[in-house]
């Protein structure tokens, strides 16, 4: 997959970018593990990987936007994991809803899961509420709400398999790069947001067994985004 990607002009990975990038990464993984816990009504499990998630994304906001304080920059990074969760919660409802065959405790959930419409994915009323999170999370840290706007676009596009999220993905992604490194020229720009894509592709595949393997496997392309970052941010 590096083969297909725009070439930068990037030091190799330190262990600085790759330590950044385990973190992100890693954050995605236990979100997945929330969503495997709840869809088997493991809500102990699912509750410790919702705060590890939520930790490891705060770190990695932490890290993005290092000119912000430590205070917004973390609460903007645990706002965008609960937009996740909250977007699992919309993914896997019919999942989700079996799960108040048995007590539900009442932080398990983001949402009012059981007493959501019973709509299709994309109509999910839901929605509106993703995209506001989102808003409040860039809030934290400056960034155009457009950018939860178009990353809300993209979250709705992907779960649902429909054509043109990748591009929808890069533009949303470009108002982020843009707002991390403002030095960076366009192309460049571009160049990490399809650094984000190929990511994104490659989590895709990831089958939730073993975390190393996974993170592993996707570790040079996000480890070369962060360089990319830090070498800009260095100039």
């Amino acid at each position: 997959m590096m083969d297909e990607l725009p070439a930068l002009d990037v030091s190799p990975p330190s262990d600085r970018a790759l330590d950044a990038a385990e973190t992100l990464l890693r954050g995605f993984y236990l979100q997945d593990m929330r969503e495997m816990h709840l869809s088997n009504c493991a809500f102990d499990a699912a509750r410790e990987a919702a705060a590890g998630a939520e930790e490891h994304m705060a770190r990695a906001f932490q890290i993005e936007f290092p000119d912000c304080p430590a205070s917004h920059s973390c609460r903007a990074g645990k706002l965008f994991m609960r937009a996740l969760f909250l977007q699992d919660e919309i993914e896997n409802r019919e999942t989700f809803l079996d799960c108040f065959a048995h007590d539900v405790p009442d932080d398990i959930f983001i949402s009012d899961v059981r007493g959501a419409p019973n709509t299709s994915i994309n109509d999910d009323t839901r929605w509106a509420m993703v995209e506001n999170i989102m808003k409040s999370s860039c809030n934290e840290i400056d960034l155009d709400p457009e950018f939860a706007t178009l990353h809300v676009r993209f979250w709705r596009m992907h779960g649902q398999k429909r054509d043109g999220w990748r591009s929808i993905a890069r533009r949303a992604h470009r108002i982020k790069v843009a707002h991390m490194v403002p030095t960076a020229d366009a192309q460049t720009v571009d160049a990490l947001a399809r650094y984000f894509v190929a990511g994104a592709e490659r989590h895709d595949e990831w089958d939730r067994e073993d975390v190393q393997r996974e993170v592993n496997s996707v570790l040079t392309i996000v480890g070369t985004y962060y360089q990319a970052i830090f070498d800009l941010r260095d100039e």
